[in-house]
């Protein structure tokens, strides 16, 4: 009963602290998001681990999200495979698809997850991912994250290799001090925002 008790606990600060950065997050004009979401990028792009790899998974960012499309035309143009998210409607899982550019169509899917239409569906094992793309509404320097609630990260994550790198992308704001989480989250191992790339766990 007090796992229960602690967990809803959990629950209820996550989504105090969901609805504070989806405030927070709208409040940004388009040039200041665009510049941020350059800034990260470039991070990014410095990184080691990005320089190496050779599958890149990255999500495809919505309206008031750090801006992706960037990351994913550059890995296209460095000769990297690129995977998105796709939601399996019946398991409620995510799976990875793979896309030849950004040039194609796209669709706003259930829970707002942007992905490609039906023409362009081509579903991939995750067996060569080695670097993960990761969006959030909340972080802290140890790597914890708070998402949208549903859970389709950390299940995904623990599909994936150990070994995988997870890098999350984050305005400035949404870095915090230390966010809820339970045995149930799984961590990222760096958050990269506009003015710091931070290592939070060994990859």
């Amino acid at each position: 009963m007090k796992l229960a008790t602690n967990l809803t606990s959990i629950t209820q600060a996550k989504n105090a602290i969901r609805q504070d950065m989806i405030q927070k997050r709208g409040k940004l004009g388009d040039s200041e998001k665009n510049e941020k979401s350059l800034a990260i990028s470039k991070r990014l792009f410095g990184m080691d681990e990005f320089k190496k790899s050779k599958t890149v998974f990255c999500f495809l960012s919505t309206l008031f999200e750090v801006q992706t499309e960037k990351i994913i035309r550059e890995s296209l143009r460095l000769g990297k495979q690129v995977l998105v998210p796709l939601l399996d409607p019946e398991e409620g899982n995510l799976q990875a698809n793979r896309i030849p550019s950004m040039d194609i169509d796209f669709m706003i899917g259930k829970y707002g997850i942007k992905q490609p239409t039906l023409k362009f569906r081509d579903i991939v094992a995750f067996s060569n991912i080695d670097f993960v793309v990761v969006p959030g509404l909340a972080f802290d320097n140890i790597g914890n994250r708070i998402g949208y609630g549903a859970g389709f990260y950390d299940k995904f994550f623990k599909k994936i290799s150990s070994d995988v790198t997870r890098v999350a992308v984050s305005y400035d704001f949404q870095l915090l001090n230390l966010v809820p989480h339970s045995d149930l989250d799984e961590p990222v191992h760096f958050l990269i925002t506009e003015t710091k790339a931070l290592r939070c766990l060994d990859s």
